[in-house]
């Protein structure tokens, strides 16, 4: 006899994660839903989530910087939208400055480090639904 598994559809989890009035305008906050870290984005009162880690090289994107509804990575400054999780802009590859003042051995090594990072291909970031209820904003989970 033959078994036919189905696949069974769970419900959604909904998970309030911030209040309005918490994130302003053109202000972005981190909060930790089920272990990860999601960037939840205020764009002209739309409020937005997506994963708070970079598709480059896994830094926090609160910690940057968000223009209209694009979040600049602190570390290497790819540009992701918000709205989609698409990546905008590739990282940069900054010239290293004021060398003069390093080691040899430190220039060398920072050098080094940078023929292995530039190479890291940056993908694009999962978004997440969500809703507000009031002052509730509220994040949509698949389960």
């Amino acid at each position: 006899m033959r078994r036919i598994l189905q696949a069974v559809k769970k419900e959604p989890i909904y998970i309030e994660v911030a209040n309005v009035s918490d994130i302003e305008k053109g202000k972005m906050k981190n909060v930790q839903v089920e272990g990860m870290d999601i960037l939840i984005a205020n764009v002209d009162g739309k409020f937005y989530a997506i994963d708070d880690r970079c598709g480059h090289m896994n830094a926090l994107l609160s910690m940057g910087k968000l223009v209209g509804k694009n979040v600049i990575c602190p570390f290497h400054f790819a540009h992701f939208d918000v709205t989609t999780g698409k990546k905008v802009k590739e990282p940069e590859s900054e010239e290293l400055k004021d060398t003069d003042k390093l080691p040899k051995d430190m220039l060398n090594f920072l050098k080094y480090v940078k023929t292995l990072v530039d190479p890291v291909k940056t993908y694009d970031i999962q978004t997440y639904e969500l809703k507000v209820e009031g002052n509730k904003i509220i994040l949509k989970l698949e389960s």
